[in-house]
């Protein structure tokens, strides 16, 4: 497998590039809050649009620096492999896709987590029910239903679990392990770290479904559709 191929993968270099433009114009024009703007919201929030399915894919957290080195270091890795082996439209459709089917696994998770506290879906009623939970509980329930999902990892999530499904041996390092290991395997195991983290909320902020649902939906969309490319 050559990597240097990734260098001449036209929609992984126009995606990384959108995706840094967007980034630097959250700083550049901060007065008119872009995150608030293209980030997710859950339908149920006022707030919510339907573009936001698509632009929340393109913004990261001004935040954390290494939300969107590690996406985008992620996209070059594995994102190239994938454009040479399918081409760019089935490059793109499992990108966006994965995206799409992300967000609605995160937005799922969210929802069974207001319900679980409040045993409603009616925000107004959730909002009122905030007075009457333990501060852990709060944290839980306000961040399921205000914070807005933001950030490609959802899509690159896809490519990684569409690469898992070509070059299932194929070795990559992931922490705390020192050794390599096979990409599949790797991703087992994120898959149930990310589950544990999410079930326990041992990192509060991070849309651990969303990885999930973008891992699966990618090797899912390659078996699918894509098996006989």
């Amino acid at each position: 497998m050559n990597f240097y191929t990734n260098f001449n993968s036209d929609a992984v270099k126009h995606l990384i590039s959108i995706n840094i433009l967007v980034y630097t114009a959250t700083f550049v024009f901060s007065q008119y809050k872009i995150e608030g703007i293209l980030s997710l919201y859950h339908p149920l929030d006022d707030r919510f649009e339907l573009y936001q399915i698509l632009t929340h894919m393109f913004v990261h957290s001004k935040r954390l620096f290494l939300h969107i080195i590690f996406n985008m270091l992620a996209l070059f890795m594995f994102g190239g492999q994938i454009e040479t082996l399918l081409g760019v439209k089935k490059f793109l459709i499992i990108y966006f896709l994965s995206g799409i089917l992300a967000a609605f696994f995160q937005i799922i998770f969210n929802t069974s987590v207001m319900y679980y506290f409040v045993r409603t879906l009616d925000f107004s009623q959730a909002r009122r029910s905030l007075d009457y939970l333990n501060e852990v509980q709060k944290i839980n329930l306000y961040s399921s239903m205000y914070s807005p999902m933001m950030g490609s990892s959802g899509a690159v999530s896809g490519i990684v679990g569409a690469f898992a499904k070509f070059f299932p041996e194929h070795k990559i390092f992931i922490l705390p392990f020192p050794f390599p290991i096979a990409v599949r395997k790797a991703l087992i195991i994120f898959i149930v770290g990310s589950l544990v983290s999410s079930i326990f909320n041992l990192a509060p902020g991070v849309a651990h479904f969303a990885h999930i649902g973008g891992i699966l939906s990618g090797y899912f969309i390659v078996s699918f559709l894509f098996r006989n490319f």
